[in-house]
């Protein structure tokens, strides 16, 4: 199932945006967001949340991207795409699946991305010191 797995990207970035600020803002962030993305219920209603948005998008007319296509003159491509047409429909026959297993799937996305956020926040001061090092080591050259 590619289109699952080209999902999953967006989905982590989703998932995963707001911990940079969060993290800056204040001390403790990182713990409270690997809390949230390993929290069962949390899991839970993102993965029924992406679900629906997955089945309302697969269950959207294309006659929109059609015009779009004649608009920019590919009156062929908009010609293969049957009248009343879904995304779903121009996805393939898998598109009928993927809400249930993009459902399925968000649980583990979810502790994956809260035991990446984890490993980064143990590597942080590391991190912290090379880039301090390197802005030393860079301003020498000056």
């Amino acid at each position: 199932m590619s289109m699952v797995k080209l999902l999953a990207l967006p989905l982590a970035a989703l998932v995963l945006a707001p911990v940079p600020a969060a993290a800056r803002d204040r001390a403790g962030a990182a713990d409270d967001m690997i809390r949230q993305l390993e929290d069962p219920r949390t899991q839970a209603a993102v993965g029924h949340a992406m679900g629906a948005l997955i089945a309302a998008m697969l269950a959207m007319p294309a006659d929109p991207l059609v015009r779009v296509m004649e608009s920019t003159g590919n009156h062929d491509a908009a010609r293969r795409i049957p009248k009343g047409a879904t995304l779903g429909d121009l996805a393939g026959p898998d598109a009928r699946t993927m809400p249930r297993e993009i459902k399925r799937r968000v649980p583990g996305m979810m502790t994956a991305a809260g035991s990446l956020l984890g490993v980064a926040e143990t590597l942080a001061p590391q991190l912290a010191a090379i880039g301090k090092q390197l802005e030393r080591d860079l301003g020498d050259l000056d």
